[in-house]
């Protein structure tokens, strides 16, 4: 069983458009909406693969209402808590030759106490499912408090068993906290740009990704850096590994990251040999690139690309 914490859901409106052009009118088709922030996609991703899940989080105002009302079609068990303000908003216009533009509000913000309830509430789900394995942070906090996910980590720390792996698909100075004062997460996933600043390193290309990751010391035994559509490099265990993924029609690459932790998740919480599950998390990845929803993929799809995933070793 697999329980992921999203502070900041979103309702995602996906636009797509041969052009888009600034200081002018740009007419478009009716946009595909979909329930976003990078838990609840991780969710979708593992419920749609087998897993059992609890997803949980904040919701509120009118469009933290239509959010709930929708996640009523989810696979997924839900239990999140009200919160004011309204929930986020999320655009992305897909336009010229597969460039994305993304306009994305802040969301609510989250006050201590806030923090505390929803610290009480991932407890009391963990308690009351003792099937729990896997624990997913994801996504950013509206908050002037960089430690809020340190103190969600610390708080875990003590009550979870040794066996969980706790994911933490999160950035900025949220994940520089998160390392400097937690020896949780088990895993992280940044981009190239999020750990080049994490690092303070301007990387590249896989091969200077590669060498950092040999030369940063990491207490935590899973790291996989997300390269684009040049796939990604993984540390485990103080191996590395070289992911490739294949060319592909692209038409929305929000929530493949998320997707990919889904994959992630699903394979720790059922214990796939290492290659299986990279092969997986990548295919989760890029199948959620061939639609316009985010954070979906398709059985079918995940099947067929699993096999074209190459896993190189370091």
């Amino acid at each position: 069983m697999i329980l992921t914490i999203t502070l900041n859901p979103s309702l995602d409106y996906i636009y797509l458009t041969d052009t888009l052009q600034l200081n002018a009118l740009n007419k478009v088709a009716a946009p595909t909406k979909s329930i976003g922030g990078k838990g609840i996609n991780t969710s979708r991703t593992c419920a749609t693969l087998g897993s059992e899940v609890i997803s949980t989080g904040f919701l509120g105002g009118d469009t933290g209402k239509l959010v709930a009302k929708i996640l009523e079609k989810e696979t997924f068990q839900r239990d999140y808590l009200p919160i004011d303000g309204e929930t986020r908003n999320a655009i992305t216009v897909m336009h010229d030759n597969d460039d994305h533009t993304e306009i994305v509000e802040a969301g609510v913000y989250v006050t201590a106490e806030k923090e505390a309830e929803i610290i009480a509430k991932a407890i009391q789900i963990y308690q009351a499912n003792p099937a729990i394995r896997v624990i997913c942070l994801g996504g950013s906090a509206n908050t002037d408090n960089h430690a809020i996910y340190t103190n969600i980590l610390h708080s875990l720390e003590q009550i979870v068993s040794p066996d969980v792996c706790v994911l933490a698909d999160i950035s900025g100075p949220f994940l520089t906290h998160a390392l400097h004062h937690t020896p949780l997460p088990y895993f992280i996933k940044p981009n190239i740009l999020e750990f080049s600043q994490l690092i303070g390193q301007t990387l590249t290309t896989k091969h200077e990704v590669a060498a950092a990751l040999r030369e940063n010391h990491f207490d935590m035994p899973f790291v996989m850096i997300s390269c684009g559509k040049d796939g990604a490099v993984v540390y485990y265990q103080d191996k590395i590994y070289d992911l490739s993924v294949p060319a592909i029609n692209l038409v929305n690459p929000t929530g493949s990251g998320d997707a990919t932790v889904g994959g992630i998740a699903y394979g720790l919480d059922h214990d796939l040999p290492l290659e299986e599950m990279l092969r997986l998390a990548m295919a989760c990845g890029v199948s959620n690139a061939l639609h316009e929803e985010t954070g979906f993929v398709t059985i079918p799809e995940v099947e067929e690309l699993m096999p074209q995933i190459g896993i190189k070793q370091l």
